[in-house]
């Protein structure tokens, strides 16, 4: 059979089964995509083997998937509410991720997994889906239009994450430490590309594309555009950063022409063909036969995953100012693990650190949660009135409060001060500090093999030459931990001069509401500097006298500063910025 008539059936099978299968999902009221997924099942080697496709040519047109699927969100991104809320996006994010990543590395460590196989298992599980998102986002009205493109673009800015995650986890597979001068390149390339992609496209693109809107077709305009599009993302992969990027990237500076939506229109069709190969060679991975095998632990990553993805995201959105019911509608549309769950997991599986028993149960917890997201989104509305009806009425009424005072227009808000921009300026110090850590990490990850040079003071000291290379690295440490605990002191001073610039809480309670605000920061930053330190810091080292003192005296720390929070009184503290403890004190006073 030729190559050319081999493709020809394959299309034909592709599309013929995926509809089929489609239609019958439709019937009972789920999303496409699920036709999708079962269609490649179908098609799988495990099935029918007499009935498959030749899997270069699904590869092959699922990355067009991808990369059509990114520049059309691209285009139709608005970068000016992208300036507003991009910050914004990203703290989400820098929080969020660390706390799916910490979820899945502390699994690992109970399921009775080694140290690399824990970091893999938070890395697979730390990201989520976009072709899944914006599958499932399509067929909901419920969700407004914005909500529905910040969901987007935080699944965006997960995949930059997921690759920075990748590059330093990737050594590992050979039993290293990420490598300085690889990291410095991945993190610097990854700089000047965005930088010159919003630098030069911004300044020449749009207008480019107006002038050969003016005088030539819609067609060449398309074509042109379509063109530029696989160029930066060949650059974007050529540098090793993910092609979903350089789409996004570059749509999203299109999206700046007064054409773009006349290049969307175009890009629509054919970028809907194109992302259902890609759900199609998804589940052309599955084997049910080992996914049943492991079923019990995909069920366990799955569970972990959607619960540790909807709280980080939740605590993160509300955080950032937005509401309650929008922070949750945010968190429970990102419950579908990414297609880097299957990048990372394959590595580690080609590298022999997982079994084939582990990636059949990440790929099944994939299966899972794509299957979760679209029935947990459609029965958003219900499940979201019914938390409201159960969360008890004070709490409820603090709350709402909370999201009138946020919903205020910004001419009429009563934070008028600097103190916002304290905050901004405080969490960006803390993540200066935080590449700082980072890059001292890595350079301890250099000299780890060099313990032979301590061993004289070690012996000295009664302690192993690895224990004292991790002394001393927290010593080196501390100014970076200091600095970042004087920022938290700084931002948990600036919330409390923005509550009592509200004219809702007393100032004899600002003493309370400060410590609240800090010890809730002081968590905060221990978890986010034990995610830097852990992974660089060899398995044996942890589970020392020295590491297990030092985990238990930071678990101490955390345990101590939440009973002293939730001491002083959650629903105190609620009452307090909100305003009700002063309408009761002015009701007593009435009385």
């Amino acid at each position: 059979m030729s190559e050319e008539t081999r493709i020809v059936i394959d299309m034909a099978l592709l599309l013929l089964i995926s509809g089929v299968c489609s239609i019958v999902f439709a019937k009972i009221k789920m999303p496409p995509i699920l036709g999708y997924l079962t269609a490649g099942i179908i098609l799988g080697p495990t099935m029918f083997p007499d009935l498959w496709v030749e899997g270069t040519t699904v590869d092959l047109l699922s990355n067009i998937g991808i990369v059509l699927l990114m520049f059309f969100i691209g285009l139709e991104t608005d970068i000016s509410k992208l300036k507003t809320n991009g910050m914004k996006l990203i703290f989400v994010v820098g929080l969020q991720m660390p706390i799916v990543v910490a979820c899945g590395y502390l699994l690992g460590i109970m399921l009775g997994m080694n140290f690399i196989q824990s970091i893999f298992l938070g890395a697979i599980i730390s990201g989520t889906s976009t072709a899944v998102v914006v599958g499932v986002l399509k067929t909901n009205g419920h969700i407004r239009e914005d909500l529905a493109k910040t969901i987007v673009t935080i699944t965006i800015f997960e995949d930059v994450g997921q690759v920075i995650i990748l590059t330093l986890a990737s050594p590992l597979l050979a039993g290293d430490s990420p490598a300085l001068g690889s990291t410095l390149f991945m993190v610097v390339g990854m700089i000047i590309f965005i930088g010159l992609t919003l630098l030069f496209g911004i300044a020449l693109l749009p207008k480019a594309l107006n002038y050969i809107g003016n005088k030539y077709s819609g067609e060449i305009l398309l074509i042109i555009s379509v063109g530029l599009c696989f160029a930066t993302a060949s650059v974007s992969q050529y540098i090793g950063l993910s092609i979903a990027i350089g789409a996004f990237m570059i749509g999203m500076v299109m999206s700046l022409s007064l054409y773009s939506h006349t290049i969307s229109k175009g890009v629509e069709p054919v970028k809907d063909l194109f992302m259902a190969v890609f759900f199609i060679s998804i589940g052309l991975q599955i084997s049910p036969e080992l996914i049943l095998e492991n079923l019990g632990l995909a069920m366990i990553i799955a569970a972990v995953f959607i619960v540790s993805k909807i709280l980080s995201v939740t605590l993160g959105c509300y955080i950032a100012n937005m509401t309650t019911r929008d922070s949750l509608v945010i968190g429970m549309s990102l419950v579908a693990m990414g297609e880097f769950a299957f990048i990372i997991a394959k590595q580690a599986l080609d590298a022999d650190v997982v079994s084939m028993n582990f990636y059949s149960a990440v790929i099944g917890a994939a299966l899972i949660t794509m299957v979760i997201m679209p029935l947990m989104t459609k029965a958003q509305p219900g499940i979201l009135d019914w938390l409201w009806r159960r969360t008890p009425v004070k709490m409820r009424e603090s709350m709402a409060r909370i999201d009138e005072v946020r919903a205020m227009p910004g001419k009429n808000r009563p934070f008028r001060s600097g103190s916002e921009k304290v905050v901004r300026k405080g969490l960006f110090l803390i993540a200066i500090d935080c590449v700082v850590m980072l890059l001292i990490m890595v350079v301890f990850g250099l000299v780890e093999g060099m313990e032979s040079h301590f061993e004289s003071t070690a012996d000295y000291l009664n302690i192993l030459p690895n224990e004292l290379l991790v002394l001393a690295v927290i010593l080196v440490l501390i100014p970076a931990i200091y600095n970042i605990r004087y920022h938290v002191k700084i931002i948990a001073g600036a919330l409390t001069a923005m509550a009592l610039e509200s004219s809702k809480c007393s100032p004899k309670n600002a003493g309370i509401l400060f410590k609240v605000y800090f010890n809730l920061g002081t968590i905060a930053m221990f978890l986010l500097v034990m995610v830097i330190i852990i992974p660089f810091i060899p398995e044996s080292t942890i589970i020392s006298p020295v590491g297990l003192v030092i985990v238990l005296i930071g678990t101490g720390l955390v345990l101590y500063l939440a009973w002293d929070t939730l001491r002083r009184g959650y629903e105190k503290f609620f009452c307090m910025i909100t305003g009700s403890e002063k309408n009761g004190d002015v009701e007593k006073k009435k009385e």
